[in-house]
């Protein structure tokens, strides 16, 4: 049928109607079909339900064996051929991201191809083209968003018209008909979206059908290419505030207008270059710094006023240890240091105080720097501050505790494992390196999504909250699990956390909890560090509020390469102590067992401290007894 599948029509949701058209009906060919000559231009042709979609045959589901009606569905479209504006997104992957737009799509946007895929749909609904998931619409109908989300969510075709912006702000009415196609099982893997834009093509509409959705004509042959307003328009326009409104939202973009010169431009010149690479030094959001070997600030980006609080000038000639917390200066020289023996690259995680904000941690990537012809070494460095674990000991005393049969996990704010404990081989079958980098989307049923979505935008508000689920093992069946998830950086502090903490626990036979509780702050009595790697041996008992990652405080004053080693340290006691009494259990056991059962064959005593051999075998006569004989 050549690259244009033909006008295949009608209203989305509904099947098998048939309605009358002035377009040709196309009969069945018993033949071989003769191809005409290609042509530049597209032609369409429409499969009406009295043609192709009338035969019968005796052999259902011969085509499909899948069971998914395919041309069904697009029968019940509109008239669609590949000048249509449509769009595929991946029901499999988080967040449906997109994974194809067609041509025409760009041209109704005004978006080009690397700024459509990967993204959701969610970005044609405001001006700017940042939308938060989850957050209420503030420039289109909120429920007409939610109309789609619910449909999409359960499976089900939808339509539903919706004011969207194109690149730049321009606003306009599309209709969007949303489609979801299975692949290779009877769950949705895609979802297929066709918009028309209705101020532009009011005619498009062909018939209203009983369940409220339109029979649309999809095929744009006459659509213009929509162009974006230039940024020399906008800041030549006196009226620009008319046009484009300035939205709190919106990204702000330092740069100047050199910046685009260096961008359009050709030249390929050491100059172009430079400058080049001092534009992204100067606009870099990490902390770009050189190092000598000593701790001497040789160079420091505009960047550090933000991240430090300081002046570039206040920190040039100056040396690390100025602002390097005193307990972490030691090992970090010591790195410095060794780097000049042929290290690949330099790893550095310290505390560093800010001007005003007191300390925080930070950590810097680099690598040693050879300066040609002097012989000179310093250390390139680009740094950014390092959040660290937070978690008070009423919250996880809410949830019962630590058991054994559970495992924790650091996730991104989007659910991309972070970091996984050894104990998740335990209870799924995989290894922390098989979890780590994968999303937690991957590993639960397609209908408990949308509550993880939830579970991790409460825990992003600064929230507790727990949610009973089933988990994908390795071994493909699903396990029944209740996952916690803790903010991970935010206690009580208004910041909000930059990665979430999970504690998933097998559940068991014992009564569960809800399905889905979200945990408030409870008064509960102090906590023993039984819990802790150091409980067991001192005894400590600690408030409610107290920090379980205490070692990790900025004010400590031990380093945390000191504490990682007690840690060490402690719980090779804490293991050589249970090993000894599980070893004084079994060996008393076996003492104390068999001599329980033992009597004297001569005086029926049964606590000799010793068993000697009598005339009916070994060890059955007392000591005594044994010896008289």
């Amino acid at each position: 049928m050549g690259s244009n599948v033909g006008n295949i029509g009608s209203g989305s949701g509904s099947s098998g109607s048939a309605r009358s058209t002035n377009l040709p009906i196309i009969p069945p060919v018993l033949g071989p079909i003769r191809q005409p000559p290609v042509t530049a231009y597209k032609t369409s042709f429409y499969l009406s339900p009295y043609g192709l979609g009338a035969v019968t045959t005796n052999f259902p589901g011969l085509y499909s064996s899948t069971g998914f009606d395919m041309l069904g569905v697009l029968i019940n479209i509109g008239p669609v051929d590949m000048s249509c504006s449509f769009l595929v997104v991946d029901a499999r992957e988080y967040d449906f991201p997109i994974v194809y737009a067609s041509h025409t799509f760009e041209k109704l946007t005004g978006y080009s191809n690397s700024e459509i895929i990967g993204r959701n749909c969610r970005f044609l609904q405001a001006p700017d083209g940042h939308v938060a998931l989850g957050s209420r619409r503030r420039y289109t109908d909120n429920n007409a968003v939610y109309h789609i989300k619910s449909h999409m969510i359960a499976g089900k075709e939808c339509q539903a018209s919706i004011i969207n912006y194109r690149k730049g702000g321009q606003p306009f009415i599309n209709l969007v008909t949303v489609i979801p196609i299975t692949w290779d099982s009877d769950e949705v893997a895609y979802f297929v979206g066709f918009q028309v834009d209705l101020v532009d093509q009011p005619n498009a509409i062909l018939e209203k059908m009983k369940d409220g959705t339109y029979v649309v004509n999809y095929s744009l042959m006459n659509l213009s290419q929509y162009i974006p307003p230039s940024v020399g328009y906008i800041g030549e326009s006196n009226n620009v505030e008319e046009y484009i409104r300035d939205l709190n939202s919106a990204m702000p973009f330092p740069a100047s207008l050199e910046v685009f010169d260096l961008i359009g431009g050709n030249a390929d010149t050491e100059v172009s270059k430079r400058l080049w690479y001092k534009m992204l030094l100067e606009h870099s959001d990490d902390f770009i710094h050189v190092l000598s070997l000593k701790g001497i600030f040789l160079y420091c980006s505009p960047s550090c006023k933000r991240i430090l609080e300081y002046d570039v000038e206040e920190l040039l000639a100056s040396g690390l240890s100025s602002i390097c917390h005193p307990s972490d200066i030691v090992p970090v020289m010591r790195e410095l240091k060794e780097s000049s023996n042929g290290v690949e690259a330099v790893n550095l995680v310290y505390r560093i105080r800010r001007k005003h904000s007191g300390y925080m941690w930070f950590e810097a990537h680099g690598k040693l720097h050879l300066e040609q012809g002097k012989g000179r070494k310093c250390v390139i460095l680009s740094a950014r501050e390092r959040p660290v674990y937070k978690l008070q000991w009423k919250d996880l005393q809410t949830i019962g505790g630590i058991t054994d049969q559970e495992f924790w996990t650091k996730l991104s704010i989007d659910g991309l494992f972070l970091y996984a404990s050894s104990a998740c081989q335990n209870l799924l079958n995989y290894t922390s390196e098989e979890l780590v980098g994968t999303s937690i989307y991957h590993y639960v049923r397609s209908d408990r999504t949308t509550d993880i979505t939830r579970s991790l935008t409460s825990a992003k508000d600064g929230n507790t909250h727990s949610l009973k689920h089933h988990i994908l093992k390795k071994n493909g069946q699903y396990m029944e699990v209740i996952t916690t998830f803790y903010p991970g950086d935010s206690v009580q502090t208004d910041q909000k956390p930059s990665f979430v903490i999970c504690q998933t626990k097998e559940v068991t036979s014992e009564p569960s909890r809800r399905r889905s509780t979200s945990l408030s702050p409870v008064q509960s009595s102090p906590t023993s560090s039984s819990c802790s790697p150091d409980g067991a041996s001192s005894g400590v008992e600690h408030q409610p509020t107290d920090n379980i990652f205490e070692e990790l405080d900025t004010t400590r004053s031990t380093s945390w390469q000191y504490e990682l080693h007690q840690m060490r340290l402690t719980n090779k006691k804490l293991r050589e102590e249970l090993e000894s009494i599980k070893h004084s259990k079994k060996k008393r056991k076996k003492r104390s067992a068999p001599s329980s059962n033992k009597v004297c064959h001569h005086c029926q005593r049964k606590d000799s401290p010793e068993w000697r051999k009598g005339p009916d075998g070994p060890k059955t006569l007392c000591n005594a007894c044994g010896l008289r004989t």
